[in-house]
């Protein structure tokens, strides 16, 4: 099993609420109405190479603390799956690297997904005579975190720690696929039991095909399994089918909106590609959930919603709406909304 490769995209789909799982005291500090910014220029600057290859970090991320002025840190988040007897200068180099660059505080924090739980390396020491360095850096023990924690906050609704979980039991249950299925279940159990946000469902249904692959045969043994869940909760879930089918709408839809743009501009084609594709996503939705009736009284007011942001809206009243009735009202709501803000 490859564990390295969905830490990436899991750090940068969730990196707040990660923070607030392994580092909270920093967590507080950090003003989240601004937006962190993910670094990948800087990131590769501060990547040195090395006579085993390159180095690199996850994730290089800039951030602004609450302290009453405009303080900018940087977090460094490395996750390592492998143990390396020189991790913690790796670390450091990370660190001058990225103080050189850019000139400002630093975090650095490394989850540990290995599965030697004697092995937790949190420093780099140079000693000489006149001379010590001494750097510390924080570091986390997937294998011996607090596994009642970890599932409290589950059920808080916590997707950092319903993912942390579910690269712990994959580690767990590498070398035996019916555990790894169990285990995937388990996860997804979890995940639906507590009500996740559709958006969260999607990042996190996809992230454990990547964290517990699985064979197509067991892969539709999942699927069966989330149906059976719809069907006895009666919940309007979006499995995963259902995602890849609005996933390749949209796809198609910014394709079409690019091959427009060739002949009358590109970047009013993508746009345009954009908003077709979304529009596009959300009938999908529709149509799937609540069936062609509701669609037809949908689509009409869907046509009138030309913004990328009042679609995005749509879309999430598509995936939450709890009847046809609701999410026809909420989407008369939204247009009309729209339509007083534009006579503004």
């Amino acid at each position: 099993m490859d564990y390295d490769s969905p830490w990436k995209e899991f750090i940068t789909v969730f990196f707040r609420d990660l923070i607030r799982v392994v580092l909270p005291e920093l967590h507080k500090q950090i003003n989240w109405r601004r937006k962190p910014r993910f670094l990948d220029n800087e990131l590769r600057r501060i990547s040195p190479q090395s006579e085993t290859g390159r180095l690199y970090t996850d994730r290089l991320v800039r951030v602004w603390l609450k302290n009453g002025v405009a303080r900018v840190i940087h977090i460094i988040v490395e996750a390592q799956s492998q143990m390396i007897e020189a991790l913690g200068k790796r670390v450091f180099t990370y660190y001058a690297r990225a103080w050189i660059e850019l000139r400002t505080d630093i975090v650095c924090i490394v989850i540990l997904a290995d599965k030697n739980p004697n092995w937790k390396p949190d420093s780099y020491v140079r000693d000489l005579p006149g001379t010590r360095l001494e750097f510390r850096f924080h570091a986390v023990k997937l294998l011996t975190m607090d596994e009642n924690d970890l599932i409290a906050q589950v059920r808080r609704k916590s997707p950092a720690a319903l993912l942390l979980l579910a690269f712990r039991r994959a580690m767990e249950a590498e070398s035996n696929l019916d555990a790894r299925f169990e285990a995937r279940k388990e996860i997804v159990r979890l995940m639906l039991e507590f009500g996740y946000n559709p958006d969260d469902q999607a990042h996190i249904l996809r992230l454990l095909e990547w964290i517990m692959a699985l064979p197509e045969t067991l892969e539709r043994a999942v699927e069966e399994f989330i149906e059976e869940y719809k069907r006895e909760k009666k919940t309007t879930f979006v499995s995963r089918l259902e995602r890849q089918a609005i996933a390749q709408g949209i796809q198609q839809g910014i394709e079409q909106g690019i091959q427009q743009g060739i002949q009358q501009g590109i970047q009013q084609g993508i746009q345009q590609g954009r908003v077709e594709a979304l529009r596009s996503a959300v009938e999908q939705v529709v149509r799937r959930r609540f069936g062609e009736a509701s669609l037809d009284a949908a689509h009409t007011m869907l046509v009138q919603l030309e913004e990328l942001e009042q679609l995005t809206q749509a879309l999430d009243l598509a995936l939450s709406a709890e009847s046809p009735e609701t999410l026809l009202e909420q989407l008369r709501a939204l247009l009309n909304d729209s339509n007083r803000s534009a006579l503004q």
